[in-house]
């Protein structure tokens, strides 16, 4: 097992006080043959010039900036494109992962041949550090307090950040969309998995009953955008069905950018 590469990629955006948790969280895992990738998606703060120092510690990472703003879509896949791992792992740059996310994550992706394996994660308020996540104890499915478990057993609940998923993946559904200012993650699995009791899974997935990351819920993220704006909301809404609808019948290189094989 020790001999696959993984890739973790992390999308950047203003994210100066929170990256350098989302960082270690990776350079601490049990699993050590990975590389980071870091894509800046030209951040206005410290973002770029924190992630950075890490690079000159650690030859696994690895950090671009972009010459503009161009969205989470296309920041996630300039790190998929770059990648060198059989195996990705995606991670916004507000959230961290459990000690051993990713060994957990490729055990179960190898023991039982699945393509894409996802779990549960812990969900936070504002600022705690990577330590203080650490020492929090286990949470029962069902909490309602903070810290509380989201429990994601259902693909159409999927968290991103406890996704691992085979790199063969991209090449044959294509990479993320890049219109979407929000619901990214969303759109992807609709893709994969389509619609309850309408379409049929196109991947074979396996669902980790284990908490693989840490979800951070604060002030600045997109889907307080989302809470607050309801156009906002509803265009992204609307334009994610779009897209399931086209991509439902066919998945090319005019209706979405694809991973060269």
């Amino acid at each position: 097992m020790g001999n696959l590469l993984i890739t973790v990629t992390v999308n950047l955006y203003n994210y100066g006080r929170f990256i350098e948790d989302c960082i270690q969280s990776i350079l601490n895992q049990t699993y050590k043959n990975f590389e980071l990738i870091v894509i800046d998606d030209c951040s206005t703060d410290s973002s770029y010039e924190t992630a950075k120092k890490f690079e000159k510690k650690d030859n696994r990472v690895k950090v671009i900036k972009l010459d503009k703003n161009y969205g989470i879509g296309y920041a996630k896949n300039e790190g998929i494109i770059r990648s060198k791992g059989e195996y990705i792992a995606t991670i916004d740059a507000d959230d961290m992962m459990t000690r051993k996310s990713l060994e957990i994550r490729l055990k179960n992706i190898l023991k039982y041949k699945a393509e894409f394996v996802y779990g549960d994660a812990i969900l936070f308020k504002g600022p705690l550090t990577l330590e203080e996540a650490y020492k929090m104890k286990s949470i029962k499915i069902g909490n309602k307090k903070w810290p509380r478990r989201l429990h994601c057993s259902d693909v159409y609940n999927i968290h991103s950040a406890t996704v691992l998923m085979h790199k063969d993946i991209y090449r044959k559904y294509g990479l993320y969309d890049e219109e979407l200012k929000c619901k990214v993650d969303r759109e992807m699995w609709l893709r994969l998995f389509g619609k309850k009791d309408i379409d049929k899974h196109k991947v074979n997935s396996i669902f980790i009953n284990k908490c693989l990351g840490y979800y951070r819920w604060h002030s600045k993220q997109v889907s307080k955008k989302r809470q607050k704006n309801s156009l906002f909301n509803k265009f992204n809404i609307e334009l994610c069905e779009k897209k399931y609808q086209i991509r439902r019948k066919e998945i090319n290189n005019k209706n979405t950018r694809l991973l060269e094989k």
